[in-house]
């Protein structure tokens, strides 16, 4: 039996400037310097999530858990993709 976030993978994509962009409207920032990489929300895509998700049903107060989680898949996802 699998989750109801099985096919995660599918959701992500990489943008034409590197940074990597969710079905949901977040937007990943790559941000490359000596030795490690970070990954940032952009936060003008904070927004878009935000009225995207809400306008799902999602409650507010879910919504830091859910960015979260989308960090977490960012970074995997990153990781697999380079």
């Amino acid at each position: 039996m699998t989750s109801k976030h099985f096919n995660w993978h599918k959701s992500w994509s990489r943008g034409q400037d590197g940074h990597l962009v969710h079905t949901s409207g977040l937007r990943v920032l790559v941000v490359r310097s000596e030795g490690f990489t970070d990954l940032e929300t952009d936060d003008a895509s904070m927004a878009i999530f935000q009225a995207r998700e809400t306008s799902r049903g999602v409650p507010v107060h879910q919504l830091v858990e859910r960015v979260k989680r989308l960090m977490k898949e960012a970074e995997t996802w990153h990781q697999h993709n380079l």
